[in-house]
């Protein structure tokens, strides 16, 4: 049976990978963007020839940015839509930015169009997301969902609240979403449960030490 965590559990988990045992967030980050591509490209029927990867400010956003490289790097054709605020970048989410943009891989902050584009990665709101979403967010969500194309959300779908399973003002409707080493105790309660469509649990090295 896979473990349900709620998020506060899941960031115990986290912080003692990082802290007892010694993984740094980066490499956690690249793990996870590496799952997600393995899960991306060894599903035939996404349709990767055009991709838009909506990316935050926190280190979800941070593994978007990591996922594009991997993407960009393998030939695909990559579109970053950076809904977040550059002054509120977490360390790795800038540093993954960075890395980007000396891959030169384009970075929007506005979207006018969805024409062209096959598929969406929502890496814009992470599990940390809690309380009302603000109307831009809830913008951005709601363009998102009415682009009728297929979307994949990384670790939670943005605004689902990933411990209750409540919205948060709006939140994305996935096709699937990837979610890292434990399921989450919101992905079995409504909205969270519909939200998710296809769920795919991931392992990426963190640690349950702290849940035994």
């Amino acid at each position: 049976m896979t473990q349900l965590v709620n998020v506060q559990q899941m960031k115990t988990c986290e912080q003692y990978t990082i802290d007892t045992i010694g993984i740094s967030s980066m490499v956690l980050m690249e793990k996870a963007a590496l799952a997600v591509f393995a899960k991306l490209t060894n599903e035939k029927k996404n349709d990767l020839s055009q991709i838009l990867i909506l990316c935050g400010s926190g280190n979800n956003g941070g593994d978007g940015f990591a996922l594009a490289r991997l993407l960009h790097l393998a030939g695909k054709n990559v579109t970053i839509y950076f809904a977040g605020n550059l002054d509120h970048q977490t360390k790795e989410c800038r540093q993954q930015y960075n890395i980007c943009q000396y891959y030169q891989i384009p970075i929007l902050h506005h979207l006018e169009t969805f024409l062209g584009f096959t598929i969406i990665i929502d890496s814009f709101l992470g599990i940390g997301a809690t309380g009302e979403l603000s109307t831009k967010a809830k913008n951005v969500i709601v363009q998102i969902n009415n682009s009728k194309l297929p979307i994949v959300a990384i670790d939670v779908p943005s605004g689902i609240d990933a411990s209750t399973g409540s919205s948060l003002g709006a939140f994305i409707r996935a096709d699937t979403t990837i979610t890292f080493q434990f399921k989450k105790t919101g992905f079995t309660v409504s909205p969270g449960s519909n939200a998710c469509g296809n769920l795919h649990v991931v392992d990426i090295g963190i640690s349950d030490a702290p849940l035994k």
